[in-house]
């Protein structure tokens, strides 16, 4: 084989190593985005359902600005946390006399 044969060889075997590296963080990513959704959206949900808080007071628990933007369905009954432009979602929905619980 050639000088060019094992430049091309090093060069697909540094791209496969960088496209696995980024897979790997972007999992995390994603998994964390997940996670914090949901929290956000549960947590909202029991403020305004079990704590009978007003909107305005829950939003002042925590900064969520800067985890999620914040939804609370017409209903009043559904609160939605979304990040990355709403690519990662989740929905808490209360039931009376059983509270909030994330939705699948």
């Amino acid at each position: 084989m050639g000088g060019n044969s094992m430049r091309w060889f090093g060069a697909i075997g540094a791209s496969f190593v960088i496209a696995m590296a980024l897979g790997l963080y972007l999992k995390d990513q994603i998994a964390f985005a997940r996670i914090a959704t949901a929290y956000v959206a549960q947590q909202t949900c029991a403020c305004l359902h079990v704590s009978a808080r007003s909107e305005a007071s829950c939003r002042t628990d925590y900064r969520p600005q800067d985890i999620a933007k914040i939804s609370v369905a017409n209903t009043g009954q559904e609160v939605r946390a979304s990040v990355l432009g709403g690519l990662v979602s989740s929905t808490s929905r209360n039931s009376d006399g059983f509270g909030c619980s994330i939705q699948p």
